[in-house]
């Protein structure tokens, strides 16, 4: 009777819940034979939802890592999701103008045919489409504005772009679908404005300007409110008997409510202007309008006009070089480029500039001046409030003047030091024999090192008494010429 062993096989290890799973998963092949994958997956869960990520690796121990690495992100509250890595531009774009959308924002425009669009992304859609979020990095957007310079695009449109971008980003970060965004290089702003409009030359545009025009003109100029507030401005809104203009909740760019004041001039331009519309349309609610309806974009006649009155000019986008609408720039049509010009000169948001500039020059307070023009900061305010040529020579007038009151001083003179120094030595040289009748005993060396001590301390004090010290002619110790120097001194 032989020896019967019994073998117990290895208990395999159970899967913990939870945990997670790593495998190969089966797929049929053309010829129908069931097949394995090389590559290794990861199935694991969060609340109830399953999980599959391909590992891109056919090593078991690196798709073990990576469910590692998946469950300790969810135990953390860190976890994204596989989603993450397929999600596109695109899906950025989408949640980027329903967030506009949603808060009512006024920077959501519309074309003709109802598509919505915000300036700067155009631009990106143009260069990004395609590609997934994971592969938008800072070298990408490197490249984006290379080549947006290299199309000649300002800094400050570029950082346009770049903003709404981010903007992208942060939504994404928010809503959890991305796990981190990259770097956003933004550029050095240098083209700030800073044209104004005088008095004279708002006369000259004034009566250059149709008559739709002026009344935008003088609201703009002696109100130095914003064109889009104009052009929805009402007829309810306007107080002759206050004399003032209230702008309701809503209707500003921050939202906020303003009262402003009605000029002289302002208020007869808006009288005649209600009578305009009593006769030609008493439906028009609008302040400002043509033909009954409100002024839509003007930004052509507004150009035409301030070019023949020589408030702007026409300059080649290549060389910069003066052209004409028709002819296009001599130059660089020789060298066969395309004809392509742009507007440089006065534009309609310089009148807010100059509305607040001359609120300050008026004597109003500025606390007052930014209630009126709707800044709510101080470093906002002071860019709008611009020094001219003319505060300049204004500003050198006053010092003048104050320099010409100073006793012995007058424009362009010094007072006379010459005879104040000449008092002060003769009163020196009167008092030379009573100091020699007190300093008797003392050798001709040291008398003149005392006379020269105190001459130095009239016009160099404290310099004297190392001068002296190191003389070589000099027999007394420091301390005793400091005291007889003291001595001489109260004895003068």
């Amino acid at each position: 009777m032989g020896l019967v062993v019994e073998i117990k096989q290895p208990e395999q290890s159970r899967r913990v819940r939870g945990g997670g799973s790593v495998y190969r998963p089966k797929y049929r092949a053309k010829d129908g034979q069931l097949r394995e994958s090389p590559c290794w997956w990861i199935k694991y869960y969060k609340h109830g939802v399953s999980f599959r990520e391909s590992a891109h690796s056919k090593k078991k121990a690196v798709a073990e890592r990576l469910l590692r690495k998946r469950l300790g992100e969810i135990e953390a509250g860190v976890f994204v999701g596989p989603a993450a890595e397929r999600m596109r531009y695109e899906d950025l774009r989408t949640a980027f103008f329903a967030d506009y959308r949603a808060n009512g924002r006024k920077s959501l425009f519309k074309h003709k045919d109802g598509t919505e669009y915000i300036c700067g992304v155009a631009e990106l859609d143009e260069f990004f489409a395609g590609c997934r979020a994971v592969e938008i990095t800072t070298d990408r957007i490197r490249a984006f504005i290379a080549k947006r310079q290299k199309e000649g695009a300002p800094n400050a449109s570029i950082n346009r772009s770049l903003s709404a971008l981010r903007r992208m980003f942060r939504l994404a970060l928010e809503d959890g679908r991305l796990r981190g965004a990259p770097y956003f290089p933004m550029l050095k702003e240098r083209n700030i404005r800073k044209g104004f409009l005088d008095h004279d030359q708002y006369v000259l545009l004034r009566d250059a300007l149709p008559d739709y025009l002026k009344p935008v003109l003088a609201m703009g100029y002696f109100t130095g409110m914003r064109l889009g507030e104009i052009r929805s401005l009402r007829w309810e809104q306007v107080s002759f008997a206050d004399n003032q203009v209230r702008l309701d909740p809503g209707t500003t760019k921050n939202d906020e409510p303003r009262v402003i004041p009605l000029a002289g001039e302002l208020r007869a331009i808006l009288e005649m202007q209600l009578s305009r519309r009593n006769l030609e349309c008493p439906d028009c609610p609008f302040v400002v309008f043509r033909r009954g309806k409100r002024i839509g974009v003007f930004i052509k006649a507004w150009r035409s006009v301030c070019i023949r009155v020589g408030l702007g000019q026409l300059l080649c986008a290549h060389c910069s070089r003066a052209a004409k609408r028709k002819e296009g720039c001599p130059h660089c049509s020789k060298q066969g480029r395309p004809k392509k010009l742009r507007y440089a000169g006065l534009i309609f948001h310089d009148l807010r500039r100059t509305g607040v500039r001359n609120l300050v020059r008026a004597g109003v307070p500025e606390r007052v001046a930014m209630a009126i023009s709707g800044h709510k900061t101080r470093a906002i305010f002071d860019r709008y409030n611009i020094v001219s040529e003319r505060d300049l020579k204004d500003a050198a007038r006053k010092l003048d003047h104050y320099l010409a009151t100073q006793d012995g001083q007058s424009t362009g003179k010094v007072g006379n030091r010459k005879g104040r120094d000449t008092h002060q030595m003769r009163e020196l040289s009167s008092s030379v024999v009573m100091r020699r009748g007190w300093l008797r005993g003392l050798d001709s060396n040291q008398d003149n090192q005392i006379q020269s001590l105190v001459c130095c301390q009239l016009h160099h004090p404290g310099a004297a008494v190392k001068s002296v010290a190191k003389s070589r002619g000099a027999r007394q110790p420091l301390l005793a010429l400091r005291r007889r120097l003291h001595l001489a001194r109260r004895f003068c």
